[in-house]
């Protein structure tokens, strides 16, 4: 049974993927890439990675969550973000 904590912890895994859905929606659904830095993803896909691999050394279940689910949401970024380089949206003509 997870902890107080631990539900908060989860509660705030949640927040964290509700955050990034607009950012995906909007990239995928408009094919526009206009104000993403894949070089800004990049370091944040590599900060993922570093603190999944600690979260899974100290076997934090809410920090392996976290950490696997930003890492897949930014490779997610990056990847569509790399296919519609340079296109843009009417809303951001």
């Amino acid at each position: 049974m997870p902890t107080a904590s631990q539900l908060l912890g989860f509660g705030g895994v949640a927040l964290g993927f509700i955050g990034y859905l607009p950012q995906i929606l909007h990239l995928i659904g408009q094919e526009c890439s206009a104000g993403i830095s894949i070089r800004a993803y990049l370091i944040w896909l590599a900060a993922a990675i570093l603190l999944l691999i600690h979260a899974l050394v100290i076997f934090d279940g809410v920090f392996i969550l976290l950490q696997s689910l930003g890492a897949c949401l930014d490779v997610t970024v990056i990847a569509f973000a790399a296919r519609y380089r340079g296109r843009t949206c009417p809303l951001h003509h």
